[in-house]
Parts: structure tokens; C-alpha cells; sequence
């Protein structure tokens, strides 16, 4: 005869007590929002142990079940998401339990792996690569029911003792050389180098993530205003334009007049193109697509981006560098981290002001003569 018990306000439990190979063992659920629920989950659990039944699927193996959830979750999440869960899974969570039985993992199994990656990863790295693995194992219990308890729930990570990572930028002298050097170079070569110049100055002075400038029409550019509403995002070849990262990207910010005029010329140019051409170029509604309408790969524009950085003699830094150093000029400039943090799409200042506020050698030299001049 099965227990039920409310263990909380609108959560019941069943606890059922069997012999099985002349050993007793237990297995208990809750979670039940009544009596009723939790009752009748004893009772369907009673007949398969007389009927001889598996409670769960003992021989299911890790791998199998993984496969079975993606399709799954492929039907609920965004395309960019998907792809970051494969990845994990691929990477992370395959290599260590991809051959074990689903009933097999346990939770000392589990920490003693988080620990490992931990050893020569980034916490919070280590945190979104296994998360997946976390939120697979929690639907294997509570929607499909092939476990009775989740061994990943709730574990504690590890104190990360690396450095933070340093964020990389261009002091603003540099950033300027940097541009004059794109801009003498798409001055001599094809359209993609004017096209890679537009971008890598759209960039440096509006902080756009470089899926979100990708995916700029046209018509989300309106006088001196930028709409950002959705982001480029590749995966194989194949390209999907999905919403923001998150909801805080769902944004508007104000351009400078240089950069309006670029833009306006650059639509010009872009105009002139799909006139002089025999045949439609698709997506001519977006600003920054190939003369035949592709839309830009971001491997091109980084293998063009460490080039220009070879000709202006700087550091090999990645395209992101170009938004870090917006952010650093805004805030030099003394503009107030609030703003900045809603023109980068940020969730909140804090993360603004952790990411943001160390780096800057100059605004540290300022703050000390601030604070000479108030003595």
C-alpha cells in the first residue's frame, strides 16, 4: 500500500515500499498538486511492480535519451539556442556519458565532472556547457518519467580561482589609425572592403554586437536613430535572422552625423550595384549584404579584420574588440554607465560596471586629479 503525504502546501507525495530479488526498496515522486494526483501515480507504480515491469527505462543509454530530447526541444527553442545545446552536448556531455545506462548516472559521477572541466575551464563557462545536461535530466524525471530523481540538481560549483579574463580594446588613437587604414584600403580594392569599412565603423561607434549589425535592414535606420530588433545567426550554411540575445537588446540608440553620412553613401553605392546588374539581388533590403544578396560570413570579416590589423601594426584583436571599445571611449568621454549600458543592450548596469569599469587606465589617472582637485 502506497504512502501519500502532503509534504508542502499543493505538493504530494507517494512513497511505495516493494521486494524485489528479496531486497526491499522504496521509490517515492512528488510534486502532485493533489491527493487525488499523487494516488493515482502510486497506484499505476504498484501495478507495473506486479505485473513484473521496469519502473524506468533501466536500459536506455545517455545518448539515446539526448538524441530523443533534442528533436524535442527543437520545436521550442530559437535556432541560435539549439545550436549552443548540440554544442555543449557535443563537446561536454557526450565524451563522459554518452555509453552510460540513463539509471546509471550519479550524482557523485556528476560533481567529480563538473569538478574536472572546472580544473581547466572558467566556472562560468563550465556552468553553460553542462546546463543543458541539467535541464535534460530534469525533464527526463518530471515530464517523461524515466528517472526518479535528478543527481545534477542543485550541485555547488567550485570557487574559480582564475584571473578574470581581460576584456580587449583599441585605445582610441589606435582606433582611428585602425579605421584610416580600412578606409585607404577599400579606397583601393572591391565593394566587400568599402562594405568591411561601413561595418567596422558602424561598429566602433554604436557598440552592435556583430550579429545585430548583420541583420540591419534599411529601414531600421531612421535619421539619426538605430533600431535594433533581431540578430544574424549561422549555422552550417545556413543563415536565420532570430530575435535579440536577450530581451534588454530589444533597442534604439542615436548615430553620430559621420556615421549617417557614411550610411547614406554607402546606400548609394550599394543602389548603384544593384542597377548596374543583369539579374535581382535578393535581400536588397538589408544594409550590409554581398553584391549578390548573400548575407556577410562572419569568418570572412574576421579573416579581413586581422588583416587590417597586420597593415595598421596592432594587435590581433576580434571584431567584439570593436564594441568593448566603444563602451571604454563612451565611458572616458564621461558619459554616465546607465546610458552606456542601455546602448549596449546590457541586462544591467551591474554587468555594465564588472565587465567595464577596470579597464581603463585613463579613467583611473581622472578620478585621482578629481579627487586632488576637491582637496
Amino acid at each position: 500500500m502506497a504512502n501519500i503525504k502532503e509534504v508542502a502546501k499543493d505538493n504530494w507525495r507517494y512513497r511505495v515500499r516493494y521486494k524485489k530479488n528479496g531486497v526491499y526498496k522504496e521509490v517515492a515522486k512528488q510534486g502532485f498538486k493533489t491527493e487525488k494526483e499523487a494516488l493515482a501515480a502510486s497506484i499505476e507504480v504498484e501495478n507495473r511492480i506486479k505485473k513484473g515491469k521496469a519502473l524506468y527505462n533501466e536500459s536506455m543509454l545517455v545518448g539515446d535519451y539526448l538524441k530523443m530530447w533534442i528533436d524535442l526541444k527543437a520545436r521550442t527553442v530559437k535556432q541560435s539556442t539549439l545550436y549552443r545545446i548540440k554544442k555543449s552536448i557535443r563537446l561536454y556531455i557526450l565524451p563522459r556519458f554518452e555509453f552510460y545506462k540513463l539509471t546509471e548516472i550519479t550524482r557523485l559521477e556528476c560533481i567529480t565532472w563538473i569538478n574536472e572541466l572546472c580544473d581547466h575551464l572558467n566556472v562560468d563557462s563550465v556552468k553553460s556547457y553542462v546546463a543543458p545536461f541539467n535541464s535534460a535530466i530534469e525533464d527526463a524525471v518530471v515530464e517523461y518519467q524515466l528517472l526518479e530523481s535528478n543527481p545534477m540538481k542543485n550541485i555547488k560549483y567550485p570557487k574559480s580561482h582564475k584571473n578574470k579574463k581581460e576584456i580587449k580594446f583599441f585605445e582610441k588613437d589606435d582606433l582611428v589609425y585602425f579605421l584610416d587604414i580600412s578606409k585607404s584600403h577599400a579606397e583601393e580594392n572591391d565593394f566587400m572592403d568599402y562594405l568591411y569599412f561601413v561595418l567596422s565603423t558602424l561598429l566602433s561607434r554604436t557598440g552592435l554586437r556583430l550579429g545585430e549589425a548583420s541583420a540591419l535592414k534599411w529601414g531600421d535606420w531612421n535619421r539619426n536613430k538605430i533600431e535594433i530588433n533581431k540578430t544574424l545567426y549561422r549555422e552550417g550554411k545556413s543563415d536565420y535572422i532570430n530575435p535579440p540575445k536577450t530581451q534588454s537588446s530589444y533597442r534604439t540608440i542615436v548615430i553620430d552625423r559621420y556615421l549617417i553620412e557614411l550610411l547614406k553613401n554607402f546606400k548609394i553605392k550599394k543602389n548603384e550595384l544593384a542597377l548596374a546588374s543583369s539579374r535581382s539581388i535578393p535581400n536588397q533590403e538589408y544594409i550590409f549584404t554581398d553584391e549578390r544578396g548573400n548575407f556577410i560570413k562572419q569568418s570572412n570579416y574576421r579573416t579581413y579584420f586581422y588583416k587590417m590589423c597586420d597593415l595598421a601594426e596592432l594587435p590581433r584583436l576580434s571584431p567584439h574588440a570593436l564594441r568593448h571599445s566603444h563602451a571604454v571611449h563612451l565611458l572616458e568621454s564621461g558619459s554616465n554607465i546607465k546610458y552606456v549600458s542601455e546602448r549596449l543592450g546590457h541586462s544591467s548596469i551591474n554587468m555594465t560596471a564588472n565587465v567595464y569599469l577596470h579597464v581603463s587606465k585613463k579613467m583611473e589617472t581622472e578620478a585621482i586629479s578629481m579627487y586632488e582637485r576637491y582637496f
